[in-house]
């Protein structure tokens, strides 16, 4: 196994240059792209978080290429930049890897930006199309909805110590949080909706959707009303729930949820190969 990581340039803004990693086992053939997205509150994080490492580069030995992409924050530019960077991460991946499938996964704030691309929000804010779609859309403790969050929040109880929730509690000050999702959305476009449930529908892309039952951050609820919408507009779209788990816990790098990673971008694969197979037939 030789595993390779490089930095690249993907945009270039007012605010600086937009960077992605790329980790790749060389030994291996390319089979498909995972463009990562963090989390953080769209107001940190950046594509250099460690639980790439441990969640992700992994599935290199199966030939699944991970790109982890930076993307502007709150504080830096205004909504939608955070959706046009991670489109354009997206045809940055299409132009580097001709012919690959693609994928787009995300973690809390990341997971919004993979379900808003996934579903074609960039191509509506844009006017154009992605060079190449996202095969397949793959979240951890996504956020929906951003004002949505934000609401449910408010009902909150002060979170007990040792929680994901106490230990953002211990680094701000405040409970409940402040709206994030608000923060996100002051003085932004928003022609292009925000929300991942007003784009269900418009792509027939499938979904592997991450959550644990026990998130004192984003609720687990959010996720079974992401699986619902999906399934009612007859979408492909699983959910995983982990017993127990917290927001970015690290239950998500266990070996089993790899393992059912791993199992949705065969089946993806599968189903892509079949596809050509059968237009090759008619032909």
């Amino acid at each position: 196994m030789t595993i390779t990581t490089t930095d690249h340039r993907y945009a270039t803004r007012a605010e600086g240059e937009q960077l992605l990693t790329v980790h790749r086992d060389e030994d291996v053939p390319v089979r498909a792209v995972l463009l990562y997205y963090h989390g953080g509150g769209w107001q940190g994080g950046s594509r250099l978080v460690e639980n790439v490492a441990t969640r992700l580069v992994p599935l290199t030995a199966a030939g699944v290429v991970i790109v982890s992409a930076d993307y502007r924050l709150i504080g830096q530019a205004v909504w939608p930049a955070q959706l046009e960077d991670a489109g354009d991460a997206l045809e940055w991946a299409a132009a580097a890897y001709p012919g690959v499938p693609l994928l787009v996964s995300g973690a809390s704030a990341g997971g919004h930006l993979a379900g808003l691309v996934g579903l074609g929000a960039w191509e509506r804010l844009t006017g154009r199309p992605h060079t190449r779609e996202a095969v397949g859309v793959i979240t951890y403790a996504t956020v929906a909805d951003p004002l949505q969050w934000d609401a449910e929040r408010l009902h909150e109880p002060l979170p007990l110590p040792g929680t994901f929730a106490h230990w953002s509690y211990s680094r701000h000050g405040q409970w409940p949080p402040g709206g994030l999702g608000r923060k996100l959305l002051d003085g932004a476009d928003t022609r292009v909706s925000p929300s991942v449930y007003n784009h269900v529908g418009a792509k027939d892309v499938p979904f592997l959707i991450i959550h644990g039952d026990s998130d004192t951050c984003v609720s687990y609820k959010e996720s079974v009303q992401l699986l619902d919408t999906l399934s009612r507009r007859g979408a492909t779209a699983y959910l995983l729930e982990i017993a127990g788990a917290d927001h970015e816990d690290p239950k998500f790098d266990e070996p089993f949820v790899r393992g059912s990673i791993a199992a949705f971008i065969d089946q993806i694969l599968g189903s892509a190969q079949g596809a050509r197979h059968e237009e090759a037939a008619v032909v």
